[in-house]
């Protein structure tokens, strides 16, 4: 979700002390009685999250969630987002990497999972917490709340919250600023670590393996071209993505983001 102004979509920065591991906090927010329902897409970029929904239940991929907090894993492919009713959540979004110091588990554990705190035994994300951010009124001050209580945490686990270790730090560095298109023995020559060790750190820390996570960013980088670039053909958007031909382009764009990269710069033009 980048820009929703039909949803009161709205985002905003952490705190210095907490940008190494959060990328934004996020609102959404529609009183009842507006447009009945909504179907947006959450694109994957390698990232995890939590959710508070104070509003009417939200759809995820086609699977109703009552609860007031959720913990949304990394995913390989776009969540479908349907929302109907009042609208008003807020979430927490996580650098990849990053957030397995708040989510506790191996990040491989939660891929593809919606879940609440109770699942994973989080203390941190308390029934407490929740009703209290329910009753305030705007998302800055749920978000002074939440900072709070992230910032608490880190303090008492202060052994273990480290930001993404340095290895880890380096290798997503190095995929992002390739955007995608690099080959992964290259990394491993530079980092002098085993293919075994780099999957490891993967799936601890981002729950996906190196290759998944290039392949997000890859599609990533082409959604941002389609988006930008609305002369350009495809065929060319494709290669500049680290696409060798333009049917490789369609199947892998359209396995991760749900449609082909045609009909993504269509819906991006009629936004626009």
């Amino acid at each position: 979700m980048s820009t929703l102004p039909h949803l009161g979509f709205q985002r905003y920065q952490p705190c210095a002390l907490l940008q190494p591991y959060v990328s934004c906090y996020w609102q959404i927010f529609r009183p009842a009685g507006a447009e009945s329902q909504s179907t947006e897409f959450m694109h994957p970029e390698g990232g995890t999250g939590i959710v508070f929904n104070f509003g009417a239940p939200m759809h995820l991929d086609g699977w109703q969630h009552r609860a007031q907090c959720l913990i949304t894993g990394p995913t390989k492919q776009s969540t479908k987002l349907e929302l109907s009713g009042r609208i008003d959540a807020l979430g927490i979004r996580f650098w990849p990497g990053a957030g397995r110091v708040f989510l506790k588990s191996p990040l491989s554990e939660l891929l593809g999972q919606h879940l609440t705190p109770g699942d994973l035994s989080l203390a941190l994300l308390s029934d407490e917490l929740a009703e209290r951010l329910a009753l305030l009124p705007t998302a800055p001050e749920r978000i002074a709340l939440l900072e709070t209580r992230l910032l608490q945490y880190l303090t008492a686990h202060e052994s273990q919250a480290q930001a993404t270790e340095p290895r880890m730090q380096y290798a997503l560095k190095w995929i992002a600023a390739q955007k995608g298109q690099g080959e992964i023995r290259n990394l491993l020559t530079e980092m002098d670590i085993s293919q075994r060790q780099l999957e490891r750190l993967f799936q601890q820390n981002v729950g996906m393996s190196p290759k998944n996570y290039s392949i997000l960013q890859r599609t990533g980088f082409a959604r941002e071209l389609l988006k930008h670039d609305t002369a350009a053909p495809l065929t060319d958007i494709g290669y500049q993505a680290g696409f060798y031909d333009q049917a490789h382009f369609i199947r892998e764009f359209k396995h991760v983001i749900g449609i082909t990269p045609g009909q993504f710069r269509s819906k991006a033009q009629q936004r626009r």
